[in-house]
């Protein structure tokens, strides 16, 4: 398998897109020789989608199409410290009716325009195009937009549990899932949805097409604001590479051990363009995953709950005032989707 190149003395060099794409390729061919029950292959996210790269390193996301019950679901591999490669196996039944596919908050816009690999039975071909038909139409946009907003409404158990109060039982986890589904119910108003290294930069690029620049700003305001001084989070940065090294997994595909540099790229690049707060929530969210799964220690949980003191979550009565502002943020954006669903006829 193709691996990025690197330069003079082992410098490392810009990654083009082709390069990318033949890493792609030959993985995807791989997998196929190897298992004759694949049948079709694609590539979506960042890549296919010719987005740039984030601190000049990007995963591959690829899916397969199998004949048969995958043995596994979910592979991720490390290629190099810029490159990793996603791999999502599904089974062909899940592709029987296409046309639910189109509404998914996630498969909707991943069947919209992926980039094909390999389809030597046109499977995959038939099922994208019954998919994508229609799929700009303004009834699709804000079912996909409401689902998102009912998951973060489950996330927060906003109405699940009649007569209990919402941050009495929603944990840390939740807090950030409802976040990232809620900004995502405004992001796909205006475009495909975001998740780990991209949600704030696509929620960003959203809320000024909708006009609505208090969108991004209040969702940092759930961090503390747009600022975080450039030392303090280097500072973090150290902390939360320690306690990724002790709590990474090989068997979550949000923590895993491929993961770690191309999070840290990400992370570097924001601190280093003044963009520090945005990576907030994926430093969080990544941190309270590897601190759940890692083997008590003294030093990394001081440092942990010293960064939930500086987001205002390590309180009880803090952590229940800021679900309480996720609720009225997860509100907010339902007003908006309601408003632009009622403005396009939906």
């Amino acid at each position: 398998m193709s691996a990025p190149p690197r330069g003079a003395a082992g410098r490392e060099t810009p990654i083009e897109r082709a390069t990318l794409l033949k890493i792609a390729r030959d993985a995807a061919q791989q997998r196929l020789t190897a298992r004759p029950s694949l049948i079709s292959a694609y590539l979506i996210g960042s890549v296919a989608a010719n987005e740039p790269l984030l601190g000049d390193a990007t995963d591959i996301d690829l899916v397969l199409i199998d004949n048969a019950v995958p043995a596994v679901t979910r592979e991720v591999v490390r290629l190099t410290d810029q490159v990793a490669l996603d791999i999502q196996y599904r089974h062909r039944d899940e592709y029987t009716n296409p046309k639910l596919l189109r509404v998914h908050p996630w498969r909707g816009p991943e069947m919209a325009e992926p980039l094909f690999l390999l389809d030597p039975t046109h499977f995959f071909e038939l099922a994208q195009s019954s998919a994508r038909g229609q799929f700009h139409r303004p009834e699709y946009v804000a079912t996909r937009a409401r689902t998102f907003l009912a998951w973060a409404r489950g996330e927060l158990h906003i109405g699940l549990l009649p007569g209990a109060e919402p941050e009495a039982t929603v944990s840390l986890a939740n807090w950030c899932n409802a976040l990232l589904y809620a900004a995502n119910a405004a992001i796909v108003l205006t475009g495909f949805p975001g998740a780990g290294r991209r949600l704030v930069l696509k929620l960003e690029g959203a809320a000024g097409k909708l006009k609505r620049p208090d969108l991004h700003a209040e969702f940092l305001a759930l961090f503390g604001g747009d600022r975080l001084d450039r030392a303090a989070a280097e500072a973090l940065l150290v902390d939360w590479l320690a306690a990724y090294r002790a709590g990474q997994s090989g068997s979550d595909e949000f923590i895993h051990p491929a993961r770690r540099t191309l999070y840290e790229r990400g992370f570097r690049a924001q601190i280093q363009a003044d963009r520090a707060a945005e990576a907030l929530w994926l430093l969080l969210a990544t941190w309270n995953a590897v601190h759940l799964n890692a083997p008590n220690d003294a030093a990394r949980t001081v440092r942990w709950t010293a960064f939930l003191d500086q987001l205002g979550l390590a309180s009880l009565d803090g952590f229940d005032a800021r679900v309480q502002q996720a609720v009225d943020y997860v509100s907010a954006v339902d007003v908006l989707v309601e408003g632009w669903a009622e403005k396009n006829g939906a």
